[in-house]
């Protein structure tokens, strides 16, 4: 079923809050004042909470738990788990604008969740069997993982760029640690994208379902591109600034895959 209109402006609260949290975030450049590092953290966590709600109305209302049922369930489930990342990161070992990156996307998610779920809403196939599973746990958590990774190849980029020009620029984590958290997750990513593509194979053949070209086709160029990202370490040609970029196109690719789920006849998840 389509999400209330109160699940939507509780949605659409969890945006505002995160946007708010990233405006004092980045308002921290030029005060390092306690009060605002403890409103922006006060704001991410409220906004957690209230996408998180939204998902538990959500499944109230259509008397079914299974996470991941319908486009609207599994975009704000992608946006949680890139909001949990940043904060836990966050916490645990900070890099400096790493909110600011990774922020922007998953507000996007939510809106884009809105927006599908409102007017576009798809309830996927049900899951009968582990290959159907295996498929979108694998397919979401490899979107997640690229997700992190393309914020992370664009702070290299920046941060490298600043380095040669020796001008000054934003204080990020080290190069050194910026490209681990990158290949780190590249190497996730294209694990699970690999498994994807497999299970999505599987799944065609064993159940005769037709494919959108358009989803396969970006899917198969996203995981070539991040097929040479893991190359990077072994060839030089591709290290460093090369494969950060290459990691932010191959993000565009899988973003798009995303979106043509979204257009493809109900069912297909």
């Amino acid at each position: 079923m389509s999400p209330s209109m109160g699940q939507l402006v509780l949605l659409g609260l969890s945006v505002a809050l995160f946007a708010i949290g990233g405006a004092i975030s980045l308002a921290r450049l030029w005060s390092q004042a306690p009060a605002l590092r403890l409103a922006a953290k006060a704001c991410d966590y409220a906004a957690l909470t209230a996408a998180a709600g939204v998902i538990v109305w959500h499944s109230l209302a259509r008397h079914h738990w299974q996470p991941m049922y319908d486009n609207f369930d599994s975009l704000i489930w992608l946006a949680i788990l890139l909001a949990l990342f940043v904060m836990y990161v966050q916490r645990v070992k900070p890099i400096r604008g790493l909110d600011w990156f990774v922020m922007p996307i998953v507000i996007a998610l939510l809106v884009a969740a809105g927006i599908f779920g409102k007017h576009d809403l798809h309830v996927y196939q049900p899951v009968r069997d582990t290959w159907i599973w295996l498929h979108r746990v694998s397919a979401y958590g490899g979107a997640v993982a690229f997700a992190i990774a393309a914020p992370v190849g664009a702070m290299y980029v920046i941060a490298s760029r600043h380095l040669r020009s020796k001008s000054p620029g934003p204080s990020f984590a080290s190069l050194e640690r910026l490209e681990r958290l990158m290949m780190s997750s590249v190497t996730l990513g294209f694990a699970l994208l690999t498994v994807g593509l497999l299970t999505g194979v599987v799944r065609m053949v064993a159940d005769k379902t037709s494919v959108s070209t358009a989803k396969l086709l970006l899917a198969s160029l996203a995981w070539l591109v991040y097929a040479i990202v893991m190359h990077a370490p072994i060839n030089p040609r591709f290290r460093g600034r090369r494969a950060a970029m290459l990691s932010v196109f191959g993000f565009v690719l899988v973003f798009g895959t995303l979106v043509a789920v979204q257009f493809m006849p109900g069912g297909n998840g």
